[in-house]
């Protein structure tokens, strides 16, 4: 096998990179929008699951396809996980004023970061069923706390990976187009063991 064959593993690597960057760069463009950063997030699972992780499919077409397909649940979910996460944030805000100013009450702040951190955890197991199932999103919603709770390792892991995720972005910026694919391809490889278990 030469090394430059289309088949061979420099050139399998070649597109393993191209489909990152491709899919970094359309989940990114897609998240402008902060309500419609879940979608992207639901459809880059897609694309991580399928083409990256099983080569299935192409990685625009199998992106834009998870779009059109899951736009409505994705977006309702979005919407109000985004509304509440900046609800959240604003009390953060004012109970650290509190706090500046000598008032006990502020150390509230900490309650509010720790449902935030829930939200986001809660927020990753809704979309990553609505990649894979086709659900009422009444049971989606219900299925992820179960889920959530039943798994409490997996639902670590997956806030180890958001949180490293963030930080190596925080960090080198360049890599924003990277570091979400990375995360998200990795955090395939915990869901679906956990989704093995529940379907036919």
């Amino acid at each position: 096998m030469k090394l430059f064959d289309f088949d061979g593993p420099f050139m399998t690597l070649l597109r393993k990179l191209w489909g990152i960057l491709i899919s970094g760069t359309l989940f990114l463009l897609f998240c402008i929008p902060v309500v419609t950063a879940g979608l992207s997030f639901t459809a880059l699972y897609t694309v991580a699951e399928k083409n990256l992780r099983n080569n299935r499919g192409y990685v625009v077409s199998g992106f834009l396809e998870a779009v059109k397909k899951n736009w409505r649940q994705a977006l309702v979910v979005g919407t109000v996980l985004s509304a509440v996460l900046l609800v959240f944030e604003a009390d953060v805000r004012i109970l650290q004023v509190f706090l500046e100013n000598g008032h006990m009450i502020g150390n509230m702040y900490v309650l509010i970061r720790i449902f935030q951190v829930l939200l986001i955890v809660y927020g990753i197991w809704v979309f990553a069923q609505i990649a894979v199932y086709e659900n009422s999103l009444k049971q989606i919603l219900k299925n992820a706390v179960i889920l959530m709770v039943r798994h409490l390792l997996v639902s670590f892991g997956l806030l180890a990976l958001a949180v490293f995720a963030a930080v190596v972005i925080w960090i080198m910026p360049f890599l924003a187009a990277v570091m979400p694919v990375v995360s998200t391809w990795l955090m395939t490889a915990l869901l679906e063991n956990v989704f093995k278990k529940y379907s036919p």
